[in-house]
C-alpha cells in the first residue's frame, strides 16, 4: 500500500485521502479464510499536482505498539464492537496519513492471532470486542492520545481542502476517546493550539512540518 503511494508521488501524483467501500459479496477464499482475507475493498484517491507532497510522518510520541492498540481500541470503542474489515481499514488509513504504514505492516501483518488473543469475537456478530469484565488496555497519556487523533483528522481535513471549527473537531474525536478518561473541551483546546493554528474565526487547521509543538 505504502508503495503505491510513493510510487504514484514520484509520477507526479499526491495522496489525497483514502476510503473503503464493500461490495455486498464474499469469495470463496474468504469463506475458507474468514479472518486472514478481506472483502471489499480500500480506495486511494490521489490527485495530479505538480510537486506532490510526500505523506508526512507525524511525531505522536508513541511506540508502534501503543499507536497500533489506540487505533484498535479507539475504533472498538467508537462502534462498540468492530469488524476484523472495519479494524483493518482503519489501521490502513491512519497509516497512510501519519506516515507509519511500513512499520505497521512489518510488526502486523496478520492481525488475526493478535484480535483473537486480546479481544472478545461473536461469530454471529463478527464483532470484536472488549473482553468481558475488563478494561481498555491502553494507558497512554491523555494529551498523547487526543495529540494522535487531532493529527489523523486534520491531515484528513488538509486533504480534503477543509478546515474544520472547533465544535466539529470536537464531535470527531471525543466517540474515538471513550477508552479511559474523556478529555475536558479546554483539554483538546490546549492539545490543539500546539499542532495546529486558528483560521478566521473559529476554524482551525495543521501547522506545517517542524511548527507544531511537542510534549
Amino acid at each position: 500500500m505504502a508503495l503505491i503511494v510513493e510510487t504514484a508521488e514520484k509520477c507526479g501524483f499526491e495522496y489525497a485521502g483514502a476510503v473503503s467501500q464493500k461490495n455486498g459479496q464474499t469469495s470463496f477464499k474468504k469463506r475458507q479464510n474468514p479472518f486472514t482475507v478481506l472483502s471489499g475493498q480500500l480506495i486511494i484517491n490521489f490527485r495530479k499536482v505538480r510537486k506532490p507532497k510526500a505523506i508526512m510522518k507525524a511525531n505522536l510520541g508513541m511506540e508502534i505498539s501503543e499507536i497500533f492498540m489506540q487505533t484498535v481500541e479507539g475504533i472498538i470503542a467508537k462502534n462498540n464492537g468492530a469488524t476484523l474489515e472495519q479494524i483493518n481499514d482503519e489501521l490502513i488509513i491512519k497509516g497512510l496519513e501519519l506516515g507509519f504504514l511500513d512499520l505497521l505492516k512489518k510488526e502486523y501483518s496478520d492481525l488475526t492471532p493478535f484480535l483473537l488473543d486480546t479481544f472478545d469475537y461473536d461469530d454471529k456478530t463478527e464483532l470484536f470486542t472488549i473482553k468481558k469484565n475488563k478494561k481498555f488496555k491502553t494507558h497512554i497519556d491523555l494529551n498523547l492520545r487526543v495529540r494522535y487523533y487531532l493529527i489523523s483528522y486534520l491531515r484528513r481535513m488538509d486533504l480534503e481542502k477543509k478546515q474544520p471549527t472547533f465544535d466539529e473537531i470536537i464531535l470527531h474525536i471525543i466517540p474515538l476517546l471513550k477508552n479511559g478518561i474523556t478529555p475536558e473541551n479546554q483539554t483538546v483546546l490546549n492539545v490543539l493550539s500546539q499542532i495546529a493554528e486558528r483560521v478566521g474565526k473559529d476554524q482551525w487547521k495543521l501547522k506545517k512540518e517542524g511548527q507544531q509543538g511537542l510534549f
